[in-house]
């Protein structure tokens, strides 16, 4: 009685949902050709324009394409799908049960230009678009095919900018644990490593997260604000629309006007300490700074110019002033975690001989390349996406020992492996033979390349270190003997090659490929 129950209820919601979207019927008939079994249709309760569809697809498509758990599948009536859409498919995904496949969904929708907004999140979301106008007219694929169109069309290694989706965020299960208790403490962390190494991606992951659990959040990007005005404005603003957000009613500032608008009339090096007083008075709880490209207050570091860096050095150590008063009042402060490439900006004690206010302020964490497990994680997780296949640990182990867990030069010899695949092979079990000849591969835009472009950034920012590369990497072993004693007898010439991932403890190579680098 209860089956017959569903039943009914399951024929009253798709009936509904047919009669309600453009192309509904049109893509229940493509689910019915493939014996594909939607079990579940959902209008959304804050949002009647969308439907939710959970689906079970056949065997033989889900062993095709790993697909083996539920498919999620989003019809949305807008005339315009938004970047925002998408990430509400992404976290719908992420807090759903563990029926529901996290990493691949489907998208019905009118909105032609979809499929290329789909495309340009590549790397982050795996989603298949289905226009319904299509659909209505007759035109287009089935279910099967449209998989296999996207999966080898759309290259989820290829991805150069910072993660922000949550769902393509792999491993640092560590790192992300530490910055969570540092800023349950208020504690300051700078968080520093390799470039392209994932700092960005990092603080992205754990911004989202302390924002879930309803902690007042604020993201700063130094290069991309440029001035110390700039910087104490988007400080201000933001915090203006936390208290807001909260519902609670913003204090009379000099800085911004009612609305949270800067107000011309004021100076605001002047009286922006004392506005971000009376803004974190009311917050709930202790703000959380997300600073990134911290390095460019440091003026002999810096693009912004060396008397714009030091402003900002100097609102920099203002915070520092508000973290410590606060404190002492016993009043909720500021907890603060920055990212960058050099962490001079709190290791060296001195700047132009005078005192770095700064020195010590934040506790050092060096992002080094990932983990086996996780970059394994990774590499198989997007390989999924791509209708790839790494089931052979000797590939893992080959890209692990060649690139040492640096995610964007393990993803970038995936990419160009992935170009071998022989046509219509769905899946395609990527041979090692791919791989290696992927890394050999000389050029722009090529894994060689971008080794090159990683030790160059490492030798830019730390010269002397660099230059010891030679003698540690040597093919004389009374050579390479000699330089690791001094290495090891001497900690400070060699202080971040071991934990920016450049060497492993023995002072070996921890990417491989970066020794024909230095040693040719």
């Amino acid at each position: 009685m209860a089956s017959t129950r569903n039943q009914q209820v399951l024929a009253t919601h798709r009936t509904r949902f047919e009669q309600q979207i453009v192309g509904g019927a049109e893509f229940n008939k493509l689910l019915r050709e493939i014996d594909a079994h939607a079990y579940r249709f959902e209008q959304d309760k804050l949002d009647r324009k969308r439907w939710w569809i959970y689906i079970t697809l056949p065997p033989n498509v889900r062993e095709t394409f790993d697909l083996r758990l539920e498919v999620l599948c989003l019809s949305a009536s807008y005339e315009r799908v938004e970047p925002r859409t998408l990430t509400v498919i992404a976290e719908r995904l992420r807090s759903h049960n563990a029926r529901v496949d996290p990493d691949f969904a489907m998208l019905l929708t009118s909105d032609r230009d979809a499929a290329d907004l789909v495309k340009r999140r590549r790397g982050q979301l795996a989603i298949l678009t289905i226009n319904a106008q299509e659909l209505v007219s007759g035109s287009g694929l089935g279910i099967r095919e449209r998989i296999a169109e996207i999966m080898t069309t759309h290259d989820h290694y290829d991805l150069t900018l910072p993660i922000t989706e949550p769902a393509a965020f792999y491993g640092r299960q560590a790192e992300v644990a530490e910055l969570g208790f540092a800023l349950d403490r208020g504690q300051a962390v700078g968080v520093f490593g390799l470039r392209k190494a994932g700092k960005t991606s990092l603080l992205n992951f754990v911004a989202a997260q302390r924002k879930e659990k309803g902690k007042p959040v604020v993201w700063l990007d130094i290069s991309v604000l440029q001035t110390a005005a700039a910087f104490q404005l988007e400080i201000l603003e933001k915090c203006h629309n936390l208290v807001r957000e909260f519902d609670l009613k913003p204090p009379k500032l000099m800085c911004l006007t009612r609305d949270g608008n800067p107000n011309p009339e004021a100076k605001i090096g002047t009286y922006w300490v004392r506005d971000l007083n009376a803004l974190l008075d009311l917050l709930p709880d202790r703000l959380e700074i997300f600073v990134d490209e911290i390095d460019q207050a440091w003026p002999s570091r810096s693009n912004l110019g060396a008397e714009e860096a030091a402003a900002v050095l100097r609102c920099l150590t203002q915070l520092r002033g508000v973290v410590q008063s606060r404190e002492a009042d016993g009043k909720h402060g500021i907890g603060i975690v920055c990212a960058g490439v050099d962490p001079a900006i709190f290791e060296k004690p001195l700047i132009e001989g005078r005192d770095n206010l700064l020195y010590k302020f934040a506790r050092l964490s060096f992002l080094s390349p990932m983990k086996r497990d996780e970059m394994q994680e990774m590499v198989r997780s997007l390989g999924k996406r791509m209708a790839l296949r790494y089931s052979d640990h000797q590939t893992i182990d080959f890209l692990f020992q060649e690139f040492g867990g640096h995610p964007l030069l393990t993803r970038k010899v995936c990419s160009v492996a992935a170009r071998q695949r022989p046509q219509n092979a769905i899946p395609w079990h990527v041979p090692l033979s791919a791989l290696e000849e992927a890394a050999q591969m000389r050029g722009p835009n090529t894994p060689k390349s971008e080794v090159k472009d990683v030790l160059a950034s490492f030798t830019e920012w730390f010269g002397d270190e660099a230059a010891m590369l030679p003698l540690l990497w040597s093919g004389d072993p009374q050579e390479q003997e000699e330089a690791r004693e001094w290495a090891q007898s001497e900690p400070g010439m060699a202080a971040h090659l071991m934990s920016y991932g450049i060497t492993d403890e023995g002072w070996a190579p921890r990417i491989h490929a970066m020794r024909a680098l230095v040693v040719e």
